[in-house]
């Protein structure tokens, strides 16, 4: 199994709040004759649920169905501080609709980006227990970010060591108030949410087995809701950024600044690591489009990524609209996928 593979499965299976392993599901996967499982995911956005049925087969993954369930203005209002859910009675309909037809109990999901923060931060040494490491970041992030470590539901995954063989962690934290929320509105329902991590990070998952082991590369983002760069050496992190108001495609000029500015960010932290290339997931496959949005950076060399490449539909999916909108799935996919 490559390094990438590696990292886009354990990534999830540690920024996650609510863990659940199955060994004798792992021991059937190494199997000659793997069997078929279905795997379930869902993604919490500002005005609508999305899910997903999937099939997993060995390494291959194929889709039995999408959904979308759109929500009354004023029910979810993602933030990392405040109440996220603001009518719990419409939040709890719409997200019993968009889970009627799941059939497994435990799901992965995938949170509102805004309600989370994902960092990458490097230590010169790490304590040997798991248990200090987790006293160790938990008392870093709260004191840098002036909150009560009691306050805070911290993940975090030991990537790899830097150029300066400092250890490289992503960590994902959100407030216990406001995850403890999410999880009891699923619990209510029936299900249980065994795998949690923002949207952006399902959706790179999903976007992951593309990427090479080897090289300086960059993995852009370009969405309605949000752009994000996550950089690479070798597979481990050097940087992650997000903006949060989107790429809207009939404002190529706002996306040109705004891919600047993420580069410029990704600059000023590492001065002297040039990105090789970027691998663009977005709706937008347009080639002329693409090099518009990147104009700024010099010599760029692309390759725009394509969905369909990466998964298969099921004999059993109903192929309706949803067909022609794979990329607004791929974090609910990918949520499904890190189960």
């Amino acid at each position: 199994m490559s390094v990438v593979k590696i990292f886009s499965r354990l990534v999830l299976e540690q920024i996650i709040w609510f863990p659940v392993r199955h060994y004798i599901t792992e021991e059937l996967e190494m199997s000659f004759f793997p069997m078929k499982r279905l795997l379930a995911g869902v993604e919490l956005a500002s005005d609508n649920i999305k899910s997903a049925l999937i099939f997993k087969n060995g390494n291959n993954f194929s889709i039995k169905q999408l959904t979308d369930v759109k929500m009354p203005p004023q029910t979810l209002k993602p933030s990392f501080k405040k109440e996220n859910i603001i009518n719990l009675e419409f939040f709890h309909d719409c997200l019993q609709k968009s889970c009627r037809d799941i059939k497994v109990k435990n799901i992965g999901v995938a949170l509102p980006d805004s309600c989370v923060k994902v960092l990458v931060k490097t230590f010169k040494e790490l304590p040997k227990e798991t248990s200090k490491i987790d006293e160790m970041i938990s008392w870093d992030i709260a004191t840098s970010l002036k909150f009560n470590a009691k306050e805070l539901r911290i993940g975090w995954e030991n990537i790899g060591k830097n150029f300066d063989n400092a250890h490289v962690l992503l960590i994902v934290l959100g407030m216990e108030n406001i995850i403890t929320q999410y999880e009891e509105v699923f619990i209510k329902i029936g299900i249980k949410p065994v795998m949690l991590a923002p949207a952006g990070l399902n959706q790179f998952n999903f976007y992951s087995t593309v990427l090479p082991s080897k090289g300086t590369i960059a993995y852009l983002g370009l969405f309605d809701d949000f752009l994000n760069l996550f950089v690479f050496s070798d597979t481990v992190p050097l940087f992650y950024k997000m903006i949060k108001k989107g790429f809207i495609n009939d404002d190529d000029t706002s996306a040109v600044n705004d891919v600047d500015l993420l580069i410029q960010y990704y600059n000023s932290e590492n001065p002297d690591i040039e990105i090789e290339h970027f691998f663009i997931a977005s709706n937008t496959k347009s080639e002329i489009q693409i090099k518009y949005i990147l104009q700024d950076i010099n010599a760029v060399e692309f390759t725009i990524i394509d969905e369909k490449q990466l998964i298969s539909f099921d004999k059993s999916f109903k192929h309706n609209h949803n067909y022609n909108l794979l990329p607004f799935y791929t974090s609910v996919i990918g949520a499904a996928q890190s189960l």
